[in-house]
């Protein structure tokens, strides 16, 4: 793994009360290197000497502890992201590819919701679809 990664990769996994194992490691240096949104099969064909079974149940277990996101999008796979930053997505209905944008103002959306209907928000998720650049070719 990338040093500094791993620097910040290890504590945050410590945290949540997981054995660091090199398989979970390979998982999660998978996703960095693959800047983007990678599918379970993505990351296994990076390390297939891992069985698709625990790359799956890792994935999972990096949702729940909420290390990851979880993006059911596109073709019926769900693609990963870390789950480091709050932003949102562009998604592509032709080909799946997703972008990540950021738009703070955005946010101010969960206090207006918690203000108009008395509920403790706890998030909210916001997406937009169209067709990318590649596709449109």
């Amino acid at each position: 793994m990338d040093d500094a990664k791993s620097l910040e990769l290890i504590p945050y996994l410590k945290e949540r009360g997981l054995r660091i194992t090199p398989q979970r490691l390979m998982i999660l240096q998978s996703i960095l290197d693959h800047h983007g949104h990678p599918t379970a099969e993505e990351i296994h064909q990076t390390i297939p000497f891992t069985s698709l079974t625990t790359i799956y149940n890792n994935l999972k277990l990096f949702v729940r502890l909420g290390i990851l996101n979880e993006l059911p999008y596109g073709n019926a796979l769900s693609k990963y992201e870390f789950n480091f930053s709050r932003h949102y997505h562009v998604i592509c209905q032709e080909c799946g590819t997703i972008v990540d944008f950021n738009y703070p103002d955005l946010q101010e959306i969960e206090q207006v919701a918690s203000n108009l209907t008395s509920f403790e928000i706890l998030h909210h998720h916001f997406e937009i679809y169209g067709v990318c650049a590649s596709c449109q070719k």
